[in-house]
């Protein structure tokens, strides 16, 4: 059965950097409205995915396209995503491919406004990597692709190396373990043990056998 969003969001886009080549491709290839209905989808595909914590109100997200170096970024309800990097996701004239690689990162980034997040962000590398391992399995749920996995690192790397190890637990172990993990950190202050709380194995033995499984 489908979710019933709790909340309504209003959700707005604008172009800060219209003189920009990424600027100028926003405005002839994705458009204001696109996004604003983009958005809105990803919203609902966040929420159903985490159904098992109580919905976030979040009134308003406004998204910005801006002149910065980098990819994009969330902060404070607001999405910020640099106009080069827009430029640079497909070639002139491919808006289908831009629209849709755009899309994909507006799973990570919108996962952020929208997951639970108790726990020490700056300070405890393993809370920072499962949220950032958390937003970037979300664009791998959405059917999104993200970089290609690779052998080695640290379950808590953060975004692919994290997220395609979530990924391996929730189709080998437990079914829908990303949400009972996002449930659980609504409710009690980050503990590595929530793995083994939810699995019956503790983190580093399922990294191993992970590792183990390429």
């Amino acid at each position: 059965m489908e979710r019933v969003m709790a909340f309504d969001t209003t959700f707005t886009a604008e172009n800060r950097a219209p003189n920009t080549p990424g600027g100028q491709r926003f405005d002839n290839e994705i458009g204001v409205a696109w996004t604003v209905n983009m958005l809105q989808e990803v919203k609902s595909f966040i929420i159903q995915t985490f159904s098992l914590s109580p919905e976030k109100e979040r009134d308003l997200i406004s998204w910005y396209l801006e002149d910065f170096d980098g990819a994009a970024y969330s902060s404070n309800n607001e999405i910020h995503v640099s106009a080069g990097w827009l430029n640079g996701l497909a070639q002139p004239g491919d808006s289908s491919t831009l629209k849709f690689e755009l899309q994909g990162v507006m799973y990570h980034e919108m996962t952020h406004n929208w997951q639970n997040n108790l726990g020490d962000y700056g300070g405890d590398q393993y809370f920072r990597g499962i949220i950032e391992g958390i937003a970037t399995w979300m664009e791998l749920a959405a059917g999104f692709g993200i970089d290609p996995k690779v052998k080695g690192g640290n379950w808590y790397d953060g975004y692919t190396n994290t997220a395609y190890f979530l990924d391996w637990i929730q189709s080998t172990k437990i079914d829908s373990f990303v949400n009972r993990l996002n449930q659980r950190m609504g409710l009690l202050q980050w503990n590595n043990d929530f793995f083994l709380q939810i699995t019956g194995t503790d983190v580093d033995t399922l990294w191993s056998e992970y590792q183990a499984s390429f």
